[in-house]
């Protein structure tokens, strides 16, 4: 919030001009004339919670610290246990039925050591002669880590926590693993439709998600490099005809990974938010909006990349790795995967000749030229670990909030082998009664498996990571709080109009207490009755009668929507249509949010 200071022009009138101070309707005729009859304050919306993981709401908060709160790790949920999920199993989408029961679409991915597979799907592969292969050699340059294939998976739970791979018996796939013909990797062996396999498909809900109202694009489903928007999740239990039931759409989703993530109100355009606008890391991984009024005419625009205050030792060199985007609350949210590189290890990658012909020859892609010591064309910082954190958007993505996405949401694990070692991929939360629950994809080692060097070694002798789903839950919107320990302080919010009958905290004061002050939205008079100032915590001076802080009814719970009550029964309902500020006081206690209702 921003007041802006009032330039008033020409001489003053004589009245104003006399020994004695000016009368408080002088200055405040003045205050209005200069303003076209308004304040000059810039007004939230308080229909929508408004949280803090930025500023958006606050006009001061001295005293209190903010705090990104960390979810409970309910640990790996969904292992990587089967013959077809040999590389590892990562979150696609997670819904809770009415009826109580989850479901869980996922993608794993498996094996296929030295053959000419590069991240290959199961449209990719036959199985011919007792073995696995392409069905057609891919030309692009070999990459040991993605000699592996995707397929799509589908698991229920009947708590979300204990989840079954039922066997669907829709797709061949490995049945068996050989972990001694190319040690560490698993070689796949056999086949069988006796999985839970799928051919994959992506998806992402836009009527939950993605902020459309249209019944008929619920869905935005990408299959076989195509997109469609759908009603309803296609049918691939019951129904082997789905993909014929598919509408094409007049266009494509985004031109790079053909996703789509929601639809921009204020710009009139679908958004989709991508590792990177072209296919390479220079100077570093960065996350790119991609855009499209009519998904005919894409642009895109770099939206978040690394900037002075992050760390760039090359031992710890950080960026964006990927960012999943979610509309809720009247803002995107973003679950922003956060990557520390390691740089100083020669398996980065090739060394930049900046003026070498096969560079200056490049536009595009990867732009650097292969040595017989490095012949495989990669880029910088393949070694590192990986987080999760949180950030969000007011602008329907074109810029995204620093303030608490500088650290851990969700730390990565400590250990070489620890589950989480990368937490890497997300999924929007699934709500379930006062909680949020994510299912991220982990991974038990450091990105990525090989060395970049001729022979394309692994990092470790003895084993290759794995990726697995783990579970985090929080209490519905407890991303960051406002926090006061022993002493007693203030926040006050930024105006806004009243248009409820209630006031509604996300609050923790088990420890504490919070009590809750509402004051109308003037200047007061300040030195003397000789200026007229709209300092935020000045404003309490005009605090409305009834809705004082000693009025208010101490809240000493924990809820994710405590309705704040005054003792005399005033209700805001009494101010609907007035511009007010909330002074909201906390003693050892934690403010999450508020919303008026």
């Amino acid at each position: 919030m921003k007041f802006e200071l009032l330039r008033l022009s020409g001489k003053f009138p004589h009245a104003f001009r006399a020994s004695s101070p000016p009368t408080f309707s002088w200055l405040l005729a003045l205050t209005l004339a200069a303003t076209g009859g308004k304040l000059a304050a810039e007004e939230i919306d308080a229909g929508d919670w408004q949280l803090f993981i930025d500023d958006h709401a606050v006009a001061r908060s001295t005293g209190l610290d903010r705090v990104v709160h960390h979810p409970k790790s309910l640990g790996v949920v969904i292992d990587a246990d089967q013959p077809w999920e040999t590389h590892g199993v990562a979150p696609v989408h997670f819904l809770r039925k009415a009826d109580g029961t989850f479901v869980g679409y996922y993608s794993s991915h498996w094996w296929v050591p030295n053959t000419d597979a590069r991240s290959a799907t199961i449209n990719d592969m036959v199985y011919v002669d007792g073995a696995w292969r392409t069905r057609t050699p891919d030309a692009r340059p070999q990459d040991r880590d993605q000699q592996y294939v995707e397929v799509g998976c589908y698991a229920t739970s009947p708590d979300g926590v204990h989840w079954i791979k039922p066997n669907l018996g829709l797709l061949d796939a490995p049945s068996g693993t050989d972990w001694k013909k190319f040690p560490p990797f698993p070689h796949p062996t056999g086949s069988s439709r006796n999985n839970n396999a799928y051919s994959p498909f992506h998806f992402t809900d836009l009527g939950q998600h993605g902020n459309v109202s249209d019944p008929a694009r619920h869905y935005a489903i990408q299959v076989d490099g195509h997109g469609y928007f759908a009603a309803e999740i296609p049918d691939l239990l019951h129904d082997p005809d789905w993909r014929k039931k598919l509408a094409p759409i007049d266009g494509t989703f985004s031109t790079r990974w053909g996703g789509l993530n929601f639809w921009d109100d204020a710009h009139h355009e679908w958004v989709a938010m991508v590792q990177n606008a072209v296919p390479h890391w220079l100077p570093s991984r960065e996350i790119a909006r991609f855009s499209s009024p009519d998904l005919k005419r894409w642009t895109s625009e770099i939206v978040l990349d690394p900037d002075a205050d992050d760390p760039h030792e090359p031992n710890r060199y950080d960026e964006p790795m990927m960012l999943t985007p979610f509309h809720s609350e009247g803002v995107v949210f973003g679950l922003l995967s956060w990557f520390h590189g390691d740089r100083t290890t020669p398996d980065g990658g090739p060394v930049l000749e900046k003026n070498s012909p096969a560079v200056r020859a490049r536009h595009q892609g990867w732009p650097w030229p292969t040595t017989d010591e490095n012949p495989f064309v990669w880029p910088w910082a393949r070694k590192g670990v990986n987080e999760m954190r949180i950030t969000l958007s007011r602008d329907g993505g074109h810029s995204w909030d620093r303030t608490s996405s500088r650290e851990a949401w969700i730390p990565h694990g400590t250990e070489q082998d620890s589950f989480d070692r990368l937490v890497i991929t997300a999924t929007p939360p699934v709500r379930v009664g006062d909680e949020d629950w994510f299912y991220l994809g982990v991974c038990d080692g450091d990105h990525l498996v090989s060395r970049a060097n001729a022979q394309r070694t692994p990092y470790s002798r003895d084993r290759v990571r794995i990726g697995r789903i783990a579970l985090y839950t929080q209490k519905h919107d407890r991303y960051v709080s406002l926090s006061a320990a022993t002493q007693r302080e203030t926040l006050v919010t930024k105006p806004f109009v009243v248009n409820g009958d209630a006031l509604h905290l996300n609050v923790d004061a088990t420890r504490g207490r919070v009590r809750v002050g509402i004051a109308e939205l003037r200047p007061v008079l300040t030195l003397k009755d000789t200026t007229s100032s709209t300092a935020p915590h000045l404003l309490e001076q005009n605090v409305l009668a009834g809705f004082a802080r000693d009025d208010c009814r101490p809240i000493e719970g924990d809820g994710i929507d405590e309705v704040v009550q005054f003792r005399n029964g005033s209700s805001l309902a009494a101010l609907r249509g007035r511009t007010v500020v909330l002074f909201i006081e906390l003693l050892d206690a934690d403010l999450y949010g508020f919303q008026v209702k």
